[in-house]
């Protein structure tokens, strides 16, 4: 048997990762310059989001039947974070508006 609460804490770790790699893609990505400020605040926005994400399945992933079980909860949620945020970043940024040269007299 797997023990619920180590399941609950490789999940957290697993969230966080996910998190991590994914505000890293989301400025790889992109074409302004680093900024090391935006940057961390994108790394810690991350893991917070990865370690909800995984809060709100504890129950689940506490009621894996098997090893299996467990590692396809990991896989999903890892795919499911990493997506997510893309989403969010895609949508954000159409929403975003550019900013407009003045007009030329």
């Amino acid at each position: 048997m797997i023990d619920p609460f180590v399941s609950v804490v490789i999940g957290l770790a697993i969230g966080a990762a996910a998190g991590a790699l994914s505000a890293f893609l989301g400025w790889n990505k992109s074409t302004d310059p680093f900024d090391a400020r935006k940057f961390i605040s994108g790394i810690v926005t991350g893991i917070i989001t990865g370690i909800v994400a995984v809060l709100a399945i504890v129950a689940t992933i506490q009621q894996a039947v098997d090893q299996t079980a467990l590692l396809i909860i990991y896989v999903t949620l890892f795919i499911g974070i990493i997506g997510v945020d893309n989403v969010r970043t895609a949508l954000s940024g159409a929403i975003k508006k550019e900013d407009q040269p003045a007009p030329q007299p």
